[in-house]
């Protein structure tokens, strides 16, 4: 999908976004705002479905009674009446339930907790993290937390333990389909030799900022790796 040079999301007005989407008419959204717009989507569809059950079904009750043959209208009852004169309710909104776990399946691929995968931003460029868990709603929306790997050489061509340190965890987690399968690990691969904040941001976590974070740990501490 072609884009525009410098692409900003026409809903929420972010630059920065891992994925960006068309919407219905045409407009450039961020991967965010576009799945918000697919769970509305579906949420009202399921709404309207549920009744149109209900109005069919009261359709055959109602087919169930006897008419009146003079006038050619249903006979109905005092009670059916008081039943017709009550006031509407709105029926109870579905949230969904997020169901946590340390292995999902995505794509016909079993990812677990300590995997390795890789994220491509819109740029072409390759970083790589740690999965730490999962994390799946009721809409099947499958995202998953991770921590970052901080490479100790410029531009890796390819993923090598002794070639990252591990970086700060992120709280927010991210749509898989974001992510591709690097390799297994066990999970105490990395062993972080400082404790990193964690990396949270109010929005998309922007992947610019992984770069002054690894330039400030290679000032603190230079680990002894052998170049190939």
């Amino acid at each position: 999908m072609s884009l525009d040079h410098n692409p900003q999301c026409s809903a929420c007005k972010i630059a920065n976004s891992l994925m960006w989407r068309r919407g219905s008419n045409g407009e450039i959204l961020c991967n965010s705002c576009h799945l918000k717009r697919v769970n509305s989507s579906v949420r009202a569809q399921r709404q309207s479905s549920k009744e149109s059950k209900k109005l069919i079904a009261r359709i055959k009750a109602g087919t169930r009674k006897g008419w009146n043959g003079k006038s050619g209208e249903r006979s109905r009852g005092r009670r059916s009446l008081q039943k017709m004169k009550r006031k509407p309710y709105k029926s109870p909104e579905g949230f969904a339930t997020v169901v946590a776990a340390d292995r999902i399946y995505y794509k016909g691929i079993l990812y677990q907790a300590g995997d390795i995968v890789s994220i491509e931003d819109i740029e072409g460029d390759l970083y790589y993290a740690q999965l730490k868990g999962f994390l799946q709603d009721q809409y099947a929306q499958k995202t998953a937390v991770i921590t970052w790997l901080l490479p100790v050489v410029s531009k890796p061509s390819h993923f090598d333990p002794a070639l990252f340190l591990p970086g700060p965890e992120e709280d927010t987690p991210r749509p898989m389909e974001c992510m591709e399968f690097v390799c297994r690990a066990p999970t105490e691969l990395f062993k972080a030799r400082r404790q990193h904040p964690a990396f949270v941001t109010p929005r998309q976590p922007d992947l610019n900022d992984l770069a002054t974070i690894a330039e400030q740990l290679l000032q603190n501490e230079t680990p002894s790796v052998v170049k190939s």
